[in-house]
């Protein structure tokens, strides 16, 4: 069984957030291994400094810690060494990278703003390597860094051990499409960490792919796990849930048993995971 966590913004609604002590109780009742942070507030941000005793109080792991990084303010920003000091604190924790320009210079990527992103990268390399550290950048859709091949581009300036990245299913389920293990193939060198939660193809929406519990929704999480499976993929899967809102136990609850009957499935029929190439 891969070692399961549930990302931290499935405890977000309109209402409010779950405190981390009680997303980690929440985790650890339902059969998780670990949680994450991801610093997208204030109230965020203060929790990093307790983070992994928390988790540890509650026998979990802590997989990832995620930053957002804003490529249009300069080096020396506050929050920019805000974000080079977050990496610092993470130690030997992974951190995910997510890149973007707040300003219309770059609205998605490309290689013209390649140069603004090497300079924050080469100073989070370093960081990250004199603390033993690991960055995992992050496609994200929307953001300048979306795509898995605007990962790829990046990773190519570096040979570095310390940099890799994440693939998460929704992201690149909704800009690929039917070219998602395409996209899975091309980043399978690259790969370090995971993401998965339900999903469904949407028209005329921001977003054209919904947010749902792992097992609903027309993506098909058997044949993506299988084929992680068929890599000897043996690193962290968190569950995604942004958005979903309602009781986290419950969709948590339901995420957790989907992926642990599709695992019991793979074993008993790892053929059953491969796809030949004939979409609706």
């Amino acid at each position: 069984m891969l070692s399961a966590y549930g990302m931290d913004v499935g405890f977000y609604s309109y209402l409010g957030a779950y405190p981390l002590a009680t997303r980690c109780a929440i985790l650890a009742d339902l059969g998780y291994q670990a949680t994450n942070l991801t610093l997208w507030s204030e109230p965020a941000w203060a929790d990093l400094p307790g983070l992994k005793s928390s988790a540890e109080y509650y026998g979990l792991d802590v997989a990832a810690i995620y930053l957002t990084v804003d490529l249009a303010a300069p080096l020396d920003a506050p929050e920019t060494q805000r974000a080079l000091r977050a990496i610092e604190q993470a130690g030997s924790t992974p951190v995910e990278v997510t890149l973007r320009f707040s300003d219309e210079r770059h609205e998605r990527s490309s290689a013209e703003g390649d140069g603004t992103a090497r300079r924050f990268l080469d100073g989070a390399i370093a960081e990250a390597q004199r603390v033993g550290g690991e960055l995992r950048l992050y496609p994200h859709y929307a953001f300048w860094m979306e795509r898995v091949d605007d990962v790829i581009r990046q990773l190519g300036y570096y040979e570095s051990p310390t940099l890799g990245m994440t693939f998460p299913a929704f992201h690149v389920y909704a800009l690929e499409g039917d070219s998602f293990f395409d996209a899975l193939r091309r980043a399978r060198p690259f790969v370090r960490g995971v993401n998965t939660n339900g999903s469904r193809r949407l028209s005329g929406q921001y977003f054209p792919a919904t947010i749902e519990p792992v097992g609903d929704g027309d993506f098909d999480n058997f044949a993506f796990l299988g084929e992680l499976r068929s890599w000897g993929y043996d690193g962290t899967l968190g569950v995604q849930a942004y958005g979903i809102g309602g009781d986290p136990y419950v969709a948590f609850g339901r995420s957790l048993a989907a992926i642990r009957d599709i695992e019991m499935r793979l074993t008993a029929h790892p053929d059953w995971a491969r796809l030949r190439s004939d979409t609706l």
